[in-house]
């Protein structure tokens, strides 16, 4: 038996929400949270509840939300709220509605649709609200959505389209791409490179004509697995956007992981064309730009071979992130005998953490540091290292140390 059998009593309650006191109002919302038996009754209380949800007090719209949701008629709450999320003034209730048709679930689906499909004023609401349930029945209609009049709604339609990880998304993202709307273009190259899609290189190279695409531009051709992607990325690098130069510097490491040798030497030959400009430029990246760029500037200077990035890059060794650190060390092995010899004579005038860190890097890599005269030569440098004033590059020394026995002499 239900507490509102009447429609007395629903008269009663309804003028009691538009008069009554917060508290009264919250009591009288829990009186309606038994669902009625009689399924007319069922509607006209839960038109109520719906009213209530536009209530003055955000505690009495909650309350609201919360009794419909304690109903079992699930396909009359989906219908019901899906038809009030057309809300035009009450915000309060419009956002009540709103949760109310999220917390119930894909349930919803089918009313969203078909509201959808009516095109409605508040149609970009739907979009967001479907898009939210990460259920592939929806994408056929957000792919529609793509194509409406209003700019707003094509790009929430491309956002939510954009969130799917689902194969099925992929042919709408990427028909997205030759969209007129920006928007609508960079949300779903957001989208593909979400899920490191691999995509023709001739397909991405048009975009490179719109500035606000180019970072996610470079980022797609650092996935596309071919090397025709080098020389782009290269120019890249010298971008008068710094959030392109450091797309296309991240793309470009990313790029190079996945190439053949013969990709490789094109990435490594190109890097050391570089002009001056664009090396300065990818310097300040090495100390100012989050770990991902730096690790992908400390490849790019090894590649470029030129000894005197050794002093910066000594100084990445020591990088708070362990990725970046390995790179780096990476780096200047890849720049050969000279360098570490060019290595050694600059750890005097090192201060102590970069000594500390070249210390750790001999360490690391001493297996791969076959040369006999160099490994006497740095056999000596941690000798001596061991004797420092500052305890932690001491420390480092007598590590490296154990690795770099002396070598017996003739």
């Amino acid at each position: 038996m239900t507490v509102h059998n009447s429609a007395y009593d629903l008269a009663q309650l309804a003028l009691l929400f538009r008069e009554g006191e917060e508290e009264a109002r919250l009591a009288a919302v829990q009186k309606l949270s038994r669902q009625p038996e009689e399924p007319t009754e069922r509607k006209a209380v839960l038109a109520l509840l719906i009213e209530v949800m536009g209530d003055d007090s955000w505690q009495v719209r909650k309350e609201a939300v919360a009794a419909a949701l304690s109903w079992t008629d699930t396909e009359l709450l989906a219908s019901a709220l899906v038809d009030a999320m057309s809300e035009p003034d009450n915000i309060g209730r419009r956002n009540a509605v709103i949760e109310g048709v999220m917390k119930l679930g894909p349930i919803c689906i089918e009313p969203l649709l078909a509201a959808l499909a009516h095109k409605p004023e508040h149609r970009k609401v739907l979009v967001d609200v479907l898009g939210t349930y990460g259920d592939t029945r929806v994408i056929p209609s957000l792919g529609q959505a793509l194509l409406d009049d209003d700019a707003n709604v094509r790009a929430a339609a491309m956002e939510q389209l954009a969130s799917f990880s689902s194969e099925e998304v992929v042919p709408a993202l990427r028909a997205a791409l030759r969209s007129p709307d920006m928007l609508v273009a960079l949300a779903a190259l957001d989208g593909l490179n979400r899920q490191h899609m691999v995509l023709p290189v001739a397909e991405v190279m048009p975009l490179l004509d719109a500035v606000a695409l180019r970072p996610a531009t470079m980022t797609a051709l650092g996935y596309s697995k071919d090397q025709a992607a080098v020389p782009v990325l290269i120019a890249g690098l010298l971008d008068k956007a710094r959030g392109a130069r450091e797309a296309a510097l991240v793309a470009l490491y990313r790029l190079y992981q996945q190439l053949d040798d013969n990709g490789r030497t094109l990435v490594i030959e190109s890097a050391r064309r570089l002009d001056e400009m664009a090396i300065r430029s990818s310097l300040r990246a090495l100390l100012e730009a989050t770990p991902p760029v730096r690790q992908a500037t400390a490849a790019l200077l090894g590649w470029t071979g030129r000894r005197e990035m050794l002093r910066p890059l000594v100084l990445a060794l020591g990088d708070a992130d362990k990725n970046v650190g390995e790179t780096t060390g990476q780096a200047i092995l890849q720049m050969g005998h000279d360098a570490l010899s060019v290595l050694c004579d600059m750890l005097p005038t090192l201060d102590p953490r970069s000594r500390a860190s070249a210390f750790h890097f001999f360490r690391r890599h001493a297996a791969v540091i076959a040369d006999a005269g160099l490994r006497s030569r740095i056999h000596s440098l941690l000798s001596y290292g061991t004797q420092d004033k500052n305890p932690t590059t001491a420390q480092a020394a007598e590590q490296a140390l154990q690795l770099f026995p002396k070598v017996a002499q003739d």
